[in-house]
């Protein structure tokens, strides 16, 4: 265990104590990195493999909560080293932290609204800096319940995705994501979940929930193992089902 999971487990004991501690921690450290070790090399591993099943035209990088940005910079540089120019890039986030948790995430001291929150004037200066090319990327704000719409999509010149990551921690959160995404995966498409084992094994809550009832709905898609990543992410490469019957994660 790291000294940084044993503050969290001591501190998570007394959750006022908690935010407080997390929001001054967050605030003060100003670096630009990701919250998620090995997320980054998970992407360009991503984009590598559907490259090679797809060719130089695998659709578009979506991603769902940006914090300060870091994996989306890194989402742009391994589509320039994977040779993918017309690769465009959206990021969603409410730049305003977590929203309000329901149901058993309420009860979990770990996240509280508000938390991991980056304003989006931050995220863009940071990524201007280190050479995102606004081109071809766009940040698009707000929860994701009043974000996520029809109107927003038709707006986009967007493609299919070919590359989503889901960082956004919480159940009701992913699931707004993946309905939103629903036209615009396909077989082929790569979905990686940062935040797959946060609960550990359970898959009643969650990341693991939202895409099991994601693939219930869908019987005509099956998840095939992308591997696992950074310390709770796990991968999917969504492939046509061949069975009549829900495909499960």
């Amino acid at each position: 265990m790291t000294v940084k999971s044993t503050l969290v487990s001591v501190l998570t004991r007394w959750p006022p104590l908690f935010r407080i501690c997390s929001r001054t921690a967050h605030r003060l450290n100003r670096r630009f990195r990701t919250l998620s070790v090995g997320t980054p090399e998970a992407i360009g591993r991503a984009f590598e493999t559907a490259r090679r099943e797809s060719g130089p035209d695998i659709g578009d990088y979506y991603e769902f909560g940006l914090y300060r940005g870091y994996t989306f910079l890194a989402a742009y540089e391994a589509s320039k080293r994977c040779g993918l120019p017309a690769m465009r890039f959206y990021g969603f986030d409410s730049f305003r932290g977590l929203p309000e948790l329901q149901d058993e995430e309420a009860g979990d001291p770990r996240f509280f609204q508000g938390q991991f929150a980056a304003s989006r004037e931050q995220v863009r200066s940071d990524l201007t800096k280190r050479g995102m090319d606004w081109s071809r990327a766009e940040l698009i704000e707000g929860y994701y319940e009043d974000s996520l719409t029809d109107q927003l999509k038709s707006a986009l010149p967007r493609k299919h995705a070919g590359v989503v990551l889901l960082d956004c921690d919480l159940y009701s959160s992913t699931v707004t994501a993946l309905d939103w995404l629903d036209d615009l995966v396909r077989p082929g498409s790569i979905l990686l979940f940062d935040d797959w084992e946060s609960y550990g094994d359970r898959r009643d809550i969650g990341q693991p929930r939202a895409f099991h009832e994601y693939l219930a709905a869908r019987p005509h898609l099956r998840a095939e193992d992308f591997g696992r990543f950074s310390k709770h992410g796990l991968g999917f490469i969504l492939r046509q089902s061949n069975s009549s019957g829900a495909s499960r994660a």
